[in-house]
C-alpha cells in the first residue's frame, strides 16, 4: 500500500470511528498526513494513538483495525531500515 492509499485509509478510519475531533479538519489534513508518513516518529505516534483511542470502541471493525495497523507497522519498518 502506498502513502496516498494509506493516508486515505487512515483518514477514513478516523472519521468512521470518530477517533479525532473535527472530521473536516482531518479531511483537509490529508496531504499533511501523506507527507508525514515519511517520518518514523509520526508513524509510531499514529500507531499508538489508534491503538489507545480504538481500545474502548465496541463497534469497531477489528479486521479493518488490524489491517490498518499492519500497514502502518510495515511503513514504520520500511522507514527504520531505509536509514
Amino acid at each position: 500500500m502506498n502513502r496516498k492509499e494509506l493516508a486515505e485509509e487512515i483518514i477514513d478510519f478516523c472519521i468512521t470511528y470518530r477517533l479525532l475531533g473535527n472530521p473536516k479538519r482531518i479531511i483537509l489534513a490529508k496531504s499533511k498526513v501523506e507527507e508525514e508518513l515519511g517520518n518514523i516518529c509520526f508513524v509510531e505516534g499514529l500507531i499508538h494513538m489508534i491503538i489507545v483511542k480504538s481500545k474502548y470502541i465496541t463497534t469497531i471493525d477489528n479486521k479493518r483495525l488490524k489491517k490498518l495497523l499492519i500497514n502502518l507497522e510495515k511503513m514504520r519498518l520500511d522507514l527504520e531500515y531505509q536509514e
